[in-house]
């Protein structure tokens, strides 16, 4: 047996995956259909522990596939100060593993909010290699407001989209069409529970238990219509592209304090000479196929066994 087909039935086991008809609810509350989550959270939070509005927190990832359409969870806080969720996905042979800078400098990457440049040379995972991207965050300048960006890696500097103040002069709400590619996202920062602050090991139960946080709805056409699971890479970043916290789904090993841009938690001014494979473990998840196309690999694997 293959190891993404070993995962779909670990997948299907654990309840992450669930043959519904039920219409999916964009509201950044996660919904019952979601099932387990796909990630949890390892470490404690060195952004502040959100009561709820002072830090930047991620509790535990869910997702599900959907009528041509990505539902992905996020739970937990992103603080009110521009403050960086960055999450890149895996969905196509090729990609970057080393991400480079923008194609105004040197590389290929898209030139929006300043990220390439900010990251080039950051190195993920082995096994995972960069093919898009959303940026989001929220915060007042000239009023409450939530962003977000979308780019493709290695597209060029003008392959990306943006869009500001989606929920219309508030830090949350809903927007099912927040980009132009049909991307939609919802905002809930009201959690108060999840991981404490600090860098020991995150008590899992409770990062499970968070409920609230930011959601979004992909097309599957926006990130290259993937065939089968495909991997995402979550992480907090400072304001300017330029500090990571310890705040990674998949989560890193503790004790582990924030990575800053020297991955020792000092500051250089770029994230840029990080590399993920001086951390333990993976910081990536997967997202499973549908579930009828599971549910289907399972059905073939019981014929072959009665047979």
């Amino acid at each position: 047996m293959s190891k993404k087909s070993l995962f779909l039935i670990q997948a299907i086991g654990a309840g992450s995956l669930v043959a519904t008809a039920s219409a999916q609810v964009l509201d950044g509350t996660r919904d019952g259909v979601y099932g387990a989550p796909v990630s949890v959270q390892t470490v404690e939070t060195q952004f502040g522990d959100a009561n709820p509005n002072g830090g930047s927190e991620l509790d535990a990832a869910y997702a599900r596939i959907q009528g041509g359409t990505l539902y992905l969870m996020l739970t937990g806080n992103l603080e009110n100060n521009f403050n960086k969720l960055n999450v890149f996905f895996d969905t196509q042979a090729g990609g970057q593993n080393v991400l480079q800078a923008d194609g105004n400098s040197g590389g290929n990457n898209p030139a929006n909010d300043g990220w390439a440049n900010k990251h080039a040379g950051f190195t993920f995972d082995a096994a995972f290699a960069a093919d898009y991207m959303l940026i989001l965050r929220n915060g007042n300048f000239g009023g409450d407001r939530f962003d977000i960006d979308f780019a493709t890696i290695g597209g060029g500097a003008g392959a990306y989209q943006a869009a500001s103040d989606v929920f219309g002069g508030s830090l949350t709400g809903s927007n099912g069409a927040a980009l132009a590619n049909g991307i939609g996202v919802a905002h809930d920062r009201s959690n108060t529970g999840g991981v404490i602050g600090g860098t020991n090991a995150a008590d899992q139960n409770a990062a499970a238990a968070v409920t609230t946080g930011i959601e979004l709805s992909i097309p599957l056409a926006a990130i290259g219509n993937p065939v089968g699971a495909f991997t995402v890479s979550a992480m907090i970043n400072g304001s300017n592209h330029d500090y990571l916290s310890n705040q990674f789904l998949g989560g890193l090993t503790p004790p582990q304090g924030n990575l800053g841009g020297d991955g020792f938690g000092g500051y250089n001014g770029t994230v840029g000479q990080i590399n993920m494979n001086n951390f333990a473990g993976e910081q990536y998840f997967f997202v499973p196929e549908p579930a009828s196309l599971a549910l289907l690999l399972i059905g073939g694997l019981a014929l072959r066994r009665r047979g």
